[in-house]
């Protein structure tokens, strides 16, 4: 286990079936995570998250442990979106688009929560859109399991992956502010005949369709393809409503 860029990576976890001892370092980067794990989580897992704290502050031989202040994420459906990812319960979300500013109903299969940039998000199976999708919490508005408990989802697709789809990005050397502005999601840079490859964590897709149509052809999505597709797409339709003025 060790803690890097403000991540806690724990490899080999079956070397953690026997008791270790940690030393400071290590309960300190796994305190700040449970408190950011309590932040975001419904109340029915504080007790225990609680207990979890308490020993690891017992053992950590300071007299003040670390303090981390967060802002308390009040959302009535977390209870909801968590119960869906722990038993594989499919819901029905009506959502409200940023860029486009209209609600949509959505059938996902959620996978996974969480934040970034002080927002909370749902890695989720979309039915409508046949992929994984990323969902900003506060503007889901309305969210209700599927009575029947039925959705589609590609054959090849196994909720036992959960594993989010890279995203690389060919970053001309221009927009290399891009890339200075958005160190805390690239996970790598290289540097191909003078431009940049970019790997992306996590993001929030929807941001980043809006910010590389706002780059054009200074940003390209190398993969997946059908995130380069969704921004050739719009990218399109912004072009024929223009042309037709």
């Amino acid at each position: 286990m060790y803690y890097e860029d403000g991540y806690v990576t724990v490899s080999e976890p079956q070397t953690l079936t026997a008791p270790r001892r940690m030393n400071r370092s290590e309960m300190a980067a796994i305190l700040v995570g449970l408190d950011l794990l309590k932040s975001i989580r419904s109340e029915e897992l504080d007790a225990e998250i609680s207990a979890l704290q308490l020993k690891l502050k017992d053992n950590i031989e300071v007299e003040n442990p670390y303090v981390v202040l967060h802002e308390e994420i009040d959302n009535s459906y977390l209870s909801m979106i968590e119960r869906a990812i722990a038993k594989s319960t499919p819901l029905r979300i009506e959502y409200l688009s940023a860029n486009k500013d209209e609600k949509s109903l959505r059938d996902i299969l959620p996978l996974e929560i969480y934040t970034q940039g002080n927002k909370t998000y749902i890695l989720a199976w979309c039915q409508k859109s046949s992929g994984d999708r990323t969902f900003r919490l506060d503007r889901i508005i309305q969210c209700d399991v599927i009575p029947d408990g039925k959705i589609t989802t590609n054959e090849s697709y196994s909720i036992r992956t959960n594993q989010f789809e890279p995203i690389v990005l060919h970053v001309d050397i221009e927009a290399r502010n891009f890339v200075e502005d958005n160190q805390s999601i690239i996970s790598n840079v290289s540097k191909v005949d003078g431009q940049m490859v970019v790997t992306l964590s996590q993001i929030d897709e929807e941001w980043l369709i809006r910010t590389a149509l706002g780059y054009g052809n200074q940003i390209k999505v190398l993969a997946p393809p059908r995130l380069a597709e969704e921004i050739f797409s719009r990218a399109h339709a912004i072009i024929e409503k223009y042309s037709s003025k």
